[in-house]
C-alpha cells in the first residue's frame, strides 16, 4: 500500500518530506489539505496532527507528523533502497553523535535564524500582499546568518557534508527554506563565494534530482526518481 502524505502541494515542509521520498524511491500519494477551507483544523485532521498542521505521513494506519521526524522515519524504514546512509547506523556511536550534532546545527544555527527573515520577507507578503516588511528585523537576522554561515564554512572545509563525508537528511533539510532566501532577502548568502566550501555544498544540493522533482510542487511529478 503506497504511503499517503497529507500536506500542501507547494508547502516547504511538504517539499522537505517529498525530497526524502524521492531520494529513497518510495511510491506515495499526496492527499491535499485545503488551508483556506480550514481542513487543517477539521476534527479528522486533528486526529492526525494535534496542532492542526501539515504535513502528516500515513503508513498503513500509523501516523507521523513534523517534517524532520517523518524524513528520519522514512530514511530508517527504507534504508536498503534509494540513496544510502541518509541516517547513520546508530550502533556506530561516533557517527550517531555527528549526526545528532548536525541536526542541532541545522535546527538552531540555520532554521531558527532564517525563519524570521522568511516570515517577514516572504510568508507575510503571501498572506497579505500589502504587508510592509520590517527591514530592520531582516537586516539584524541577516547579520546573525552571516556569522552562522562562517561556522558552516569551518565545518565544510573539513568534511563534505554536515555530518561527515556522506550526505544525510540534515543536508537535504536546508533546501526548501534555503532556496526561499533570495525571494525574501534579495540575495543568496549560501552561494557567496567568500565561503567556497558552503557555496560548493549548496550548489550540489540544489542540483539533486529529488529537489528538481519537488521544487515546483509535489503534484504532477513522478512519485519517485
Amino acid at each position: 500500500m503506497p504511503l499517503t502524505l497529507h500536506g500542501i502541494n507547494i508547502s516547504t515542509c511538504s517539499q522537505l518530506v517529498g525530497i526524502i521520498l524521492h531520494e529513497k524511491q518510495i511510491p506515495f500519494k499526496l492527499a491535499p489539505i485545503d488551508l483556506l477551507a480550514g481542513q487543517h483544523k477539521s476534527i479528522e485532521h486533528l486526529k492526525r496532527h494535534p496542532f492542526g498542521q501539515v504535513p502528516v505521513l500515513e503508513d498503513d494506519g500509523f501516523f507521523v507528523f513534523e517534517s524532520r521526524a517523518i524524513s528520519k522515519y522514512l530514511a530508517r524504514k527504507y534504508a536498503a533502497q534509494g540513496t544510502p546512509g541518509l541516517v547513520p547506523d546508530f550502533s556506530d556511536l561516533k557517527a550517531s553523535a555527528a549526526f545528532d550534532q548536525a541536526c542541532s546545527v541545522e535546527s538552531l544555527d540555520f532554521e531558527a535564524v532564517i525563519l524570521p527573515i522568511l516570515v517577514e520577507g516572504l510568508f507575510a507578503k503571501i498572506r497579505n500582499p500589502s504587508h510592509i516588511s520590517d527591514q530592520a528585523l531582516i537586516d539584524k537576522q541577516a547579520e546573525v546568518l552571516e556569522d552562522k554561515l562562517d561556522g558552516y564554512e569551518r565545518i565544510l572545509s573539513k568534511q563534505k557534508y554536515l555530518a561527515g563525508d556522506n550526505i544525510t537528511v540534515v543536508d537535504l533539510f536546508h533546501l526548501p527554506h534555503g532556496t526561499s532566501l533570495p525571494i525574501a532577502f534579495g540575495k543568496d548568502p549560501l552561494s557567496d563565494e567568500k565561503r567556497p566550501h558552503v557555496a560548493k555544498w549548496w550548489k550540489e544540493l540544489q542540483a539533486r534530482l529529488s529537489w528538481a522533482a519537488v521544487k515546483d510542487g509535489l503534484e504532477g511529478k513522478e512519485r519517485y526518481n
